[in-house]
């Protein structure tokens, strides 16, 4: 039994060390795309990097989840629900940051701003590489769950495969093969949040995520807008999409976590 507590306490210990290293990177980007969003007057970047900064406030509140689980011995029975408030504390930042989102996304539809195109989209790539790394921080050990799920796939492409006849039934099961293919290697860098059971760290990862949708939604519609200036509102449009994407994620969060508290099966 004192074994069985002591791999939860390394466990727990890996998973503090993980999100202090986040939340230092965290913070790091946060200035640069905040700095960089007034140089270029890019909403969207302005935008990632103030949400960047409630996400590093997230992550504290998930490693101060982790310190009082640790160094509290009145809670040393009850980690489980300490990681589970932590979760929940997390999901509620999060719906907190959809809006936001959702809300600056809105405004620049009525107020569009003249941007720094190159400029703006240089920050946004490196933003979304050091979420990507962040993200692959948090969710390293569950990694296996992805290459399981790449296997999977190997085995519907042979049936796929057989079965199929004619030229365009050919290409199509090609394409899928590509596809399944790409997705594969997709899963084997990043971790499914329900792969992580423990709630207070799956609440860091998909803060993380979400900081990396956004980085993503600013990027094609910085791409879209510099090409073709006709596209402009694409960028609020794609960042309303975001914040509707996010807000669902901190739902699933909070619903889990208010489970694990209220012991609710």
């Amino acid at each position: 039994m004192s074994g069985h507590h002591h791999h939860h306490d390394v466990d727990d210990e890996e998973s503090e060390s993980k999100t202090r290293l986040v939340v230092v990177i965290t913070l790091v980007m946060m200035v640069i795309e905040i700095s960089a969003g007034l140089f270029t007057k890019s909403m969207g970047l302005l935008a990632d990097g103030w949400h960047m900064g409630t996400h590093a406030a997230a992550l504290g509140i998930t490693l101060y989840a982790y310190y009082f689980a640790r160094t509290e011995s009145r809670v040393k029975n009850s980690k489980n629900i300490v990681m589970a408030l932590g979760g929940f504390a997390s999901s509620i930042v999060l719906g907190i940051v959809a809006l936001y989102i959702g809300w600056e996304s809105f405004g620049r539809i009525l107020e569009p701003e003249e941007i720094q195109f190159q400029e703006a989209i240089l920050v946004a790539v490196i933003g979304l590489i050091v979420n990507l790394v962040c993200a692959n921080i948090l969710g390293l050990e569950n990694h296996h769950h992805g290459h399981d799920h790449s296997h999977d796939h190997d085995h519907s492409h042979e049936s796929s495969k057989k079965e199929s006849q004619g030229g365009w039934d050919n290409a199509l099961s090609s394409y899928k093969e590509d596809w399944n293919l790409l997705l594969g290697k997709f899963d084997a860098f990043l971790t499914n949040p329900n792969d992580i059971v423990d709630l207070n760290r799956r609440g860091a990862y998909l803060h993380v995520l979400a900081d990396a949708l956004v980085s993503v939604m600013v990027i094609v519609a910085l791409i879209i807008g510099m090409f073709n200036p006709n596209f402009t509102v694409l960028d609020p449009i794609i960042g309303i999409i975001a914040g509707v994407v996010i807000a669902r994620w901190a739902v699933g969060l909070l619903i889990e976590s208010r489970n694990q508290i209220l012991d609710i099966e």
